[in-house]
């Protein structure tokens, strides 16, 4: 008789009392026959759950081992994931470190160059005044030159015409004196 549920309970409860008023109008040798198999029954049905149980019981196993199995793997492939996004955290943190260690590289080589422009822009400005001023200075001096070559021609100028005047002056008086001197010839 089961002892869980109230309603079963008073089902056997009424099958017992049906089964004692059947056992009344009985002979011995009927009761006897009825109880052996009703204990047939019995043993056959707890036979079969026997059987069912073990059945259950083997599934039971075979799921709880497939469980396990399944489980076990998915820790196996959790810890593989895991390992697998360390690593890739790890390569990934060192690209970025080679990346920052590169920018900086490149930062500091492009400061060194936007320096030596600078540096030599400054440089060719100055050579660039520099050449401006001696060219200037050159202007000025052949200017001077000029002016001088200039003076120095309009003085030789004069000079030659001085001594041109004194010439012919000369020579005037040259030619008169020989007049003078010659005889006059008929």
């Amino acid at each position: 008789m089961a002892t869980n549920k109230k309603g079963k309970k008073k089902v056997e409860s009424k099958n017992e009392y049906k089964e004692e008023e059947k056992d009344a109008n009985l002979s011995a040798e009927e009761r006897a026959q009825f109880w052996k198999s009703s204990a047939t029954s019995l043993q056959m049905q707890l036979a079969e759950r026997t059987e069912l149980m073990k059945e259950a019981r083997e599934e039971r196993r075979a799921l709880e081992e497939k469980v396990a199995k399944i489980k076990s793997e998915f820790e196996e492939e959790q810890t593989t994931a895991m390992e697998i996004t360390r690593d890739m955290t790890r390569q990934y943190k060192g690209m970025q470190e080679q990346l920052v260690d590169r920018i900086t590289e490149l930062s500091h080589t492009v400061q060194e160059l936007q320096d030596r422009l600078d540096a030599a822009e400054r440089e060719h400005s100055l050579t660039l005044r520099e050449k401006d001023e001696i060219i200037q200075n050159k202007e000025d001096e052949i200017n001077e030159i000029k002016a001088k070559m200039e003076d120095m021609a309009s003085e030789f100028g004069g000079m030659l015409k001085e001594t041109l005047d004194k010439m012919r002056q000369r020579i005037e008086v040259s030619a008169n004196t020989i007049d003078i001197e010659r005889p006059i010839s008929p």
